[in-house]
Parts: structure tokens; sequence; C-alpha cells
């Protein structure tokens, strides 16, 4: 499909605003924007790649570059505490410096922002990991390998230690299954052994539970909480679970990892095996006269404790170490009057990773690389593209201008909590109320029929007004919610009482939080039109004598990003449902579980007497995280009734029970 653009006007002055694009002619679309798969079409080997790009304006040439960089596997997918998002950060700090932003980060609290006594980078705690040491595994003469697709992984679930100690199979290791169910015959006693046991729950020939309805899906006892406790209860001093042949789970060919630095489900060394893996250890354990196979199905039944012969070694270094994530901050100094007022124009700079957390695919989740193309590199490179126009203004308007600081922002770990946000909002490098406007970009690389949402006009006295013909001038068709949308990093300085704007892509698709959202997708065309539109609300900002008073917002409707993925899923993209149901806190991240930062009168936790700084560790026995807390919304119903592990700030634990309700309104 042929793609044409419209000339636009060259850039004007400073004092007007501007839209910077260099004329666009006839841009072949499947290049530049949707499908490019190759350089060279069937007929003659022609460039098309290289003639599109040389067909479109330098800014969409030079937004390519940044969105290509940041999007590549190079980067890892961008998650917070690998090497990948460290080369992001430096990328885009180097691109801050090119074009002369300064850092804003003070180093020395009695020193101002600039030179030697500031930084690019905001740290922040992200709780911590657990980093694997040592890691051995042997039964007489058989060894296992350690490692991600190999043998066997030393988990977070339990501890490190050294342990030589008999095997005794538990099937599943369920203690209190449905109809009376149990892996455990009466009085079995683990004392001094390390208990084998299978993943997820008794299952049919189809490899499905046989406890729910719904293939795929598995009951809360296939968790590994009740497992863990059940065996530790009854004296293991270990335990090795192993992948579970012919399930019906794409996880049953994945490892776990270390995981977070969560606290552990058991104090005992946990392992997981593979299913090759624990054939052989079944075969070296019984000499050969049970098989895997043979022990699940028996175990499919009940009760199926089988001793193993032998003494299995087991060496299982853990270590916790702290996750310092870093949003990247340039700081565009005002000029005048207006110098002390800052705008923010802000993205998120991480990913996914491999999709261990926060993947919408199920099959590849922690497998795969998630590029996070559209999600958040599209944003970012529109970042610093208007960055380094609004610098090059900055400095053609001379010292007699009146202009409002600008902060650029790369948010860390906005997918795990909007963590990098929530602690600028908290941690600024002025006074808050010095914060005059928020405008926030997370994916803008889809852009379809050039519809691009801009929610937050309400939150800003005249601000609707003022956005009226900057609107109007953009070739964009820009959809504007009748609510404030939520749900990413705009909505931390909202919370502070500042007008913020969000722009996203009006029409989800199914790739977001899957592999498959890849750079080769991006409409980067568009992609600049959404940034050249948030630079002429910016300059134009920057200018404006008064600011917008804030506007309180009495009802927040559900996130947009959540909104437009239901949208995706009922056109049978494959995306899951957003969360239907209102819990009621405000969280924040933290090392050991979710701490309540505010709770929402008269929601289910509210009822419940949660209160605030309360530490949420369990979810109906099974530990979890922020990521973890909120899949378990989404996979809830109103009415549903949640036994929630807290543990309060005077350290005592209970555990409450929250009735759900729907979702109308609230966080």
């Amino acid at each position: 499909m042929i793609h044409s653009d419209e000339r636009v006007r060259p850039l004007r002055s400073v004092s007007h605003g501007a839209i910077l694009l260099a004329t666009i002619s006839v841009l072949p679309g499947a290049v530049m924007g949707q499908q490019a798969t190759a350089n060279e079409d069937a007929q003659g080997g022609r460039a098309l790649i290289a003639e599109a790009l040389a067909e479109v304006s330098g800014e969409v040439r030079t937004f390519n570059d940044h969105l290509t960089i940041l999007a590549s596997p190079w980067m890892e997918g961008r998650l917070p505490g690998t090497r990948g998002m460290e080369l992001a950060k430096e990328y885009m700090e180097f691109q801050f410096r090119a074009s002369g932003l300064v850092p804003a980060v003070k180093l020395d609290p009695s020193m101002g922002a600039g030179g030697e006594s500031a930084s690019f980078r905001q740290p922040f705690n992200l709780g911590s990991t657990n980093e694997v040491t040592a890691a051995s595994l042997t039964l007489g003469t058989s060894s296992f390998e350690h490692g991600k697709g190999k043998d066997f992984t030393v988990t977070g679930l339990g501890v490190g230690g050294e342990l030589d100690a008999p095997l005794v199979f538990v099937g599943y290791g369920i203690e209190d299954g449905r109809d009376r169910f149990t892996s455990f015959e009466e009085g079995t006693d683990l004392t001094g052994k390390i208990a084998v046991l299978l993943r997820f729950e008794p299952m049919d020939g189809e490899g499905n539970s046989l406890w729910t309805r719904r293939d795929g899906s598995w009951s809360r006892r296939a968790g590994f909480n009740g497992k863990l406790q059940a065996v530790a209860e009854r004296g293991a001093v270990g335990a090795i679970i192993v992948n579970t042949p012919g399930a019906n789970d794409a996880r049953v060919d994945t490892l776990l990892d270390a995981g977070g630095g969560g606290r552990a489900i058991a104090e005992i060394p946990v392992l997981h095996l593979s299913s090759a893996a624990g054939e052989r250890l079944v075969a070296a354990g019984t000499g050969g006269t049970k098989a895997l196979a043979e022990l699940r199905d028996a175990a499919n039944s009940g009760a199926a404790v089988v001793e193993m012969t032998g003494s299995a070694r087991i060496i299982a270094g853990l270590e916790r170490r702290a996750v310092v994530a870093e949003n990247v901050i340039g700081l565009l100094p005002g000029k005048g009057t207006l110098a002390d007022e800052y705008i923010v124009v802000g993205a998120h700079l991480d990913h996914l990773g491999q999709g261990s957390f926060g993947s919408r695919d199920r099959k590849n989740a922690g497998r795969l690389l998630h590029p996070g193309a559209d999600d958040n590199a599209s944003g970012s490179a529109g970042i610093i593209l208007i960055a380094d126009k609004m610098a090059r203004d900055y400095e053609a308007a001379g010292e007699g201008a009146n202009l409002r600081s600008v902060l650029f922002m790369g948010f860390s770990a906005e997918e795990s909590g909007l963590n990098g946000s929530n602690y600028y909002a908290n941690h600024p490098i002025a006074p808050i109320e010095k914060h005059v406007l928020m405008m926030n970009f997370d994916m803008i690389g889809r852009i379809k029929d050039r519809r691009l949402s801009l929610s937050g006009a309400e939150t800003g006295a005249g601000l609707q007004e003022f956005l009226d013909p900057i609107i109007d001038a953009s070739p964009l068709a820009i959809v504007q919610p009748e609510r404030m949308s939520g749900a990413s990093d705009h909505t931390s300085f909202m919370r502070k009482g500042m007008p913020v704007l969000f722009a996203i892509i009006a029409d989800f698709h199914a790739d977001y939080h899957t592999p498959r959202d890849v750079s080769s997708l991006i409409n980067r065309v568009d992609a600049v039109h959404a940034a050249n539109l948030f630079y002429e609300i910016a300059l134009a900002a920057a200018q404006r004598s008064e600011a917008f008073p804030f506007v309180e917002q009495r009802s927040r409707r559900r996130s947009r990003r959540n909104a437009a993925a239901e949208e995706a899923a009922s056109g049978g993209g494959g995306a899951p449902r957003a969360a239907t149901v209102q819990f009621g806190i405000r969280p924040s991240y933290t090392e050991d579980g979710i701490v309540v930062e505010g709770i929402t009168p008269g929601s289910p936790a509210a009822t419940a007497g949660l209160m605030k700084n309360d530490r949420i560790t369990t979810w109906n026995g099974e530990a979890v995280d922020l990521a973890g807390f909120s899949e378990k919304l989404k996979g809830a119903k109103p009415g549903d009734k949640v036994k929630v592990g807290v543990t309060r700030a005077s350290g005592e634990t209970v555990e409450v029970e929250v009735v759900l309700k729907a979702r109308g309104g609230g966080a």
C-alpha cells in the first residue's frame, strides 16, 4: 500500500511554536509503516527500504535510528537490572547530552544542577533478586546440569544449602485437593528426606486439569505454596519439582529461575527439573523399575508415595542482590521569569525482557525476547526527538525570552508498577508544586488510520481551549476520551495535583506485551507526527504566561491501555482481558511484596480492614509480587472472596478476606 503524506510548513519562530517536518512525498507504507520484511522486492531487487528512507524527512530517518536501536535484541527487552537496560539508559543519556541538555539530579544537595555536581541518572531501589552462586545435583553416578534450557535450576522458592539425603516421590504434593484428594498416605513422614513432586495438579489423558473445566487452566492447588509447605511440615529437608510430562501448559517446557527477592515459601532448598531430567532421576532412584510417566499416572489417582534408593547430593547457593533502577533525566533550563517552573515530557524506557512477567503470550512467556518496539521504544524515541528540537529552539530564543524549564524523562520500571515515575513524583529535583504540566508518551508506534488518543485535557483549567488550535493543525486524527486514562507514568504526577496529557495509539493491537512487538511493524511517519504534536504543545506551554490550574478527577475510568487491550481481545487478537474487578489500593512496589500507599474509600480493601503501610504478601496462600497481583486481579470475578496475607507495619502478620466487586471507578 502506498502511504502518501502531505507537505507541511517549515519551522516557525519559537514565539509561535512549530511542527518541524521536511517534505514527505510518496512513501512505500509497507516499509516505513506496518509490514517491512525484506530489503528487495521479488521482481527486480530494488532496495525498497533505502528508497523509502530517501523519500521521508530527516526526522523520520532519525526516529527510525532511535527506534531500531532501542528495540534491537542487543537491548535484551530493556528489563531493569539487565545489561540491555543499561545500554538503553546509556543511549538515551548520550542523546540528551548531544542535544545540549544538562544533568538534573543533584549528587550534592548543597550544589545546584549541572556540571559535576549533578547526574542524568536518578537511582531508586527496585527490591532485590536472588543470584545463584552454586548449583549441583547428583544421584549415584547420575549428574545433572544446571541452567535454563538444561536439566535443572535452583529456584527462589526455597533457600540455599547443601544436602545429602534420600529421595521420596510424593506425587503432586497436594495436601487437600478436591473430593478429599491427597498426595500423601496417612502418616507419611519425610523427616531428613528430599521430596520429589510433580508440577501442576492431577490431569486427564489430554494433560488438562481434572479439577477445572477450562483447558490450560489450573486450580489454586497447582500453586507452589501449598505443596512446599506440605512437604516442609512433614520434615523434608529439600524439594525437587519436576515438570509433569504431557501437561497441556507451555510452561512444562520451561524452568523457573531464582526469581525476585521475595521471601522463600519454605526454608529448604528447592530445585526445578525438566521432564527429561525427571525421567533420569526416577530411573536412577528406582533402579530402572519405574518410569516418570508411570508415577504420574499413579499420582493422578491419589497417594503414590515411592521411596527411592540411593542418596541425592544437592548444592544450592543463593544470595540476595539489590536491584537498583534508574530514571534518565535531562534538563533544558528555562529563561527569564518562567525559568523556575517545569514541564515534564516523559516516556517509560523499560520493557519486559524475556517476558517472565507481564507477557500476554502464554506460550512464549519467559522463553522469547519481548522487544517492546511500540511499548515503549516508540515513545522513548519520540522523547529524544522532541528534546533535540526544543533545545535548538531555546538556544535560538536568546536571553530575553521567558521560557519554562523542561525535564525530559525516560522512566524505569513502569511495567512493574509505575515505579520510576512514582519515585520521581515523591523525590523531584525541584518542589513538585513548581511542576506545572506532565506529558506522557506510551505506545505511539502503531498508529492506524492516523488515529492517536490524547487524554487529560480536563485535568487543567483552560487546557482544552489551549490545545484545540494545536490539535487542529496536526495531520493526525486526535481522539480525546471523555475521561482521563490511567495506568501509565502520568498517573504518578496526576496524584500530586498536576495537569497531565497522555498520548497512546487509539486502536490497540494484539502484539502488545508479546514477542511480536517488533520494530518492523512500526509506523514511523505517524509516530513522528505524534512526537511533533507533543513538541508543539510543550513549546507553546513553555511560553504561556499562566499555568493550568489542576482540576480534580472525581471518577477515573479504567486504564486506556487495559481498555484497548480488551478491545484487541474481543477482536480475536489473543490478548487476555483486563481486570474487571476492583480491589481498592494504591500500591508501591517493594522488596518483600506490595506496600499499600493508599486505600479507596468504600472499596473492598477498605471494607476488609486493610490499612496504609500494610504489606501484602500472599493471595489465597500463594506469594505474589506486584506483577503477580495484577495477574490475579485479571483472573478474578466480582463476588470472589480472596484471603490476603498481610504484614502490618508493627510486624504483626494477619490474613484478611477481601470480597471483590465489579470495577466501576477508583483504583
